[in-house]
C-alpha cells in the first residue's frame, strides 16, 4: 500500500512545476537555454552537488551547454564547460565503437573466439566471443574487494588483464549476464592486437581526433590536465569529503576516460552521423544480448538500451567512478543526445540528461527537490528530532514546499540517524512512520532495526514479525526473525 504521503507529495510536485518555470530568467538567453540553465542551477543547489555540467544536442549541433558549482571545494574553483570529469563507465561505450570499427574493416568477427586476438590468455573451460565482451556475458568477473579504487598503476593493458588471467569464468559464456569493467581491457587488448597500435593510441587517432573531442583523455595519474574536477562522497552526516584516491590505468578501456560534456556530445554526434561506424553497425549496437535461453537482457554492444515514457527508443551508458558519476543517453532516431556530467557519488541522483530531453521536446518535468532526508537530518542536528517531526507534519501539509518527500525519504532519513549512532531519534521516527502508516511495511523494519541497535531485542523482533505480516516473502526480514530467535 502506497503512503498517503505520496498524494500530497504529487500535489505539491505539480504546483512545483509552475514555479519552476516562474524561475529569474536572463533576457539574453532563449527561452529553451533559459529552462537549461534554471534546470541545472536548480538541480546543484537542491541536490547539494560540487558541481555539475551538462548539454543537449539535436540535429547534428551542439545547441546547449552549462555547468553550475564547484569542481573543486576546497579551492573555490568554478565549473565551466570546460570543466573535464571522470566518465567512468562512458568509456566502455567508447571502447565499443573502437571494436565495431574493426568489426566493419572485417578485421574481426564478432562472433569468433576472442582469445584468438589474446594470445598471452590462457585457455578457459568455456571458450568466449567478441560480441560476448561487448554485451557483459562472456563470464569474466568484475572488481573483487579493493580493485575498484585500485592505488597500483598498471603501465600496460596486459598488465591490467593480469589481474584476471588466472580467474575461472565465472559461468558458461552466453547464459547470464554479469556486467563487468574489467571485461573491457581484454577488449582492448583485440584492439592493440589487431590495430598494431596500442589501445590508448588506437583510440585518440580513431574516436576523439574524428569525433572532435579536444578535452578527452586517459587519466595517467602523474598527468597534467587542465581544468580537471575533484571528486566528491558524502560522509554520514551528509557532508561532502574527498573522495578515495584511484589510479585509473587498471581499467582505461571500461572506465579510465576523463572529458567534458561538450566532447561527449561531439562524440555520439560523430556516431550519429556515420562518422565513426555506418548505420548497419550503429543500428547493431540497439539489439539487445540474448541468453542461450533466450531471455534478453537491457544491455547490447557497448550501451544499455531502454525506451522513454513516449515509447522512443534510446540507448545510454552510466557511470559511477571514483567520486563521480555520469550519464550519457543517444536517441538514435530523433537525433538527440543529452550528457550529465557530476563530481560527487550520492544516492539518488535522479536523471538529469533525461531531463534536458524532455525539456527540449517541451514536455512537462519535475523539477529537482531537495531529499527530505538531508533536510531533517540538518533539522535533527540543528534543533533536535522533535524539530524534526514538526517539520515532516509541516512537509506534508505543505504544497508549495520545494522538498522531496516519499516514502523511501523517510527510511533513508531513519538509516542516517541509525548510521550516526542517533538511536533514539530513530526509534522516534520510525514510530511515527508505522503510527501514520500502519500498512508500510518498511517503517517497521526501520523500527525492527533500530530497537535492535539499542539493545533491545524483544521490540526489534515484535517489529520485524509485523513486517513479515505485511510482506511475507521479504527475505531479509525472515533471515532476522531467525536470528533473533535463535538467539
Amino acid at each position: 500500500m502506497k503512503l498517503n504521503l505520496i498524494k500530497i507529495f504529487k500535489v505539491f510536485a505539480v504546483v512545483s512545476l509552475i514555479t519552476f518555470s516562474l524561475l529569474p530568467q536572463d533576457k539574453g538567453l532563449s527561452h529553451l537555454t533559459r529552462e537549461f540553465e534554471n534546470y541545472i542551477s536548480l538541480y546543484q543547489k537542491n541536490l547539494s552537488i560540487p558541481s555539475i555540467s551538462a548539454g543537449i544536442a539535436a540535429n547534428d549541433k551542439i545547441i546547449w551547454t552549462g555547468a553550475k558549482g564547484y569542481t573543486d571545494i576546497e579551492n573555490f574553483v568554478p565549473a565551466t564547460t570546460k570543466s573535464v570529469y571522470r566518465i567512468a563507465s562512458i568509456s566502455k561505450s567508447l571502447t565499443a565503437i573502437a571494436i565495431l570499427q574493426l568489426a566493419e574493416q572485417k578485421k574481426i568477427s564478432l562472433d569468433e573466439n576472442a582469445l584468438k586476438y589474446i594470445p598471452y590468455y590462457p585457455t578457459k573451460k568455456w571458450k568466449f566471443t567478441i560480441r560476448q565482451l561487448l554485451n557483459h556475458t562472456a563470464g569474466i568477473r568484475n572488481y573483487k574487494l579493493g580493485e575498484f579504487d585500485s592505488k597500483d598503476n598498471y603501465p600496460s593493458v596486459r598488465d591490467a588483464i593480469s589481474l584476471i588471467i588466472r580467474d575461472s569464468l565465472e559461468y558458461e559464456p552466453g547464459t547470464k549476464y554479469l556486467y563487468t569493467t574489467l571485461g573491457y581491457n581484454l577488449l582492448a587488448a583485440i584492439i592493440e592486437t589487431v590495430s598494431g597500435m596500442t589501445y590508448t593510441d588506437y583510440m585518440v587517432k580513431n574516436i576523439f581526433i574524428p569525433s572532435g573531442m579536444s578535452s578527452t583523455f586517459f587519466e595517467f595519474q602523474k598527468d597534467i590536465i587542465y581544468y580537471r574536477a575533484k571528486g566528491y562522497t558524502k560522509n554520514s552526516y551528509r557532508k561532502f569529503q574527498n573522495a578515495a584516491l584511484a589510479d585509473l590505468s587498471l581499467k582505461f578501456a571500461g572506465g579510465g576516460v576523463i572529458s567534458t560534456a561538450t566532447d561527449l556530445l561531439k562524440f555520439s554526434i560523430a556516431l550519429l552521423n556515420g562518422k565513426l561506424i555506418s548505420q548497419q553497425w550503429i543500428d547493431s549496437i540497439r539489439v539487445p544480448a540474448k541468453l542461450k535461453n533466450g531471455i534478453s537482457v537491457g544491455y547490447g554492444l557497448g550501451f544499455s538500451i531502454s525506451s522513454d515514457n513516449k515509447g522512443r527508443e534510446y540507448i545510454y551508458h552510466t557511470g559511477s567512478g571514483t567520486g563521480f558519476a555520469s550519464q550519457l543517453l543517444i536517441y538514435p532516431k530523433e537525433k538527440i543526445a543529452a550528457v550529465q556530467l557530476i563530481n560527487c557519488i550520492d544516492r539518488n541522483p535522479g536523471r538529469p540528461a533525461m531531463d534536458l530531453v524532455r525539456l527540449y521536446l517541451q514536455e512537462v518535468i519535475t523539477p529537482p527537490l531537495t531529499p527530505a532526508s538531508d533536510y531533517l537530518l540538518t533539522v535533527t542536528m540543528n534543533s533536535g528530532i522533535d524539530s524534526a517531526i514538526t517539520a515532516l507534519k509541516a512537509l506534508q501539509l505543505d504544497s508549495l514546499s520545494n522538498i522531496r518527500i516519499n516514502e523511501d525519504e523517510l527510511i533513508l532519513f531513519g538509516n542516517d540517524l541509525l548510521n550516526i549512532k542517533k538511536n533514539g531519534e530513530a526509534i522516534i521516527l520510525f514510530k511515527f512512520v508505522t503510527s501514520a502508516f500502519p500498512e508500510y511495511f518498511k517503517g517497521y523494519i526501520g523500527l525492527g532495526e533500530a530497537y535492535l541497535k539499542d539493545g533491545n531485542k524483544g521490540l526489534a523482533l515484535r517489529n520485524f514479525r509485523q513486517a513479515l505480516r505485511l510482506n511475507p516473502k521479504n527475505n531479509y526480514v525472515s533471515d532476522m526473525i531467525k536470528k533473533l530467535e535463535g538467539g
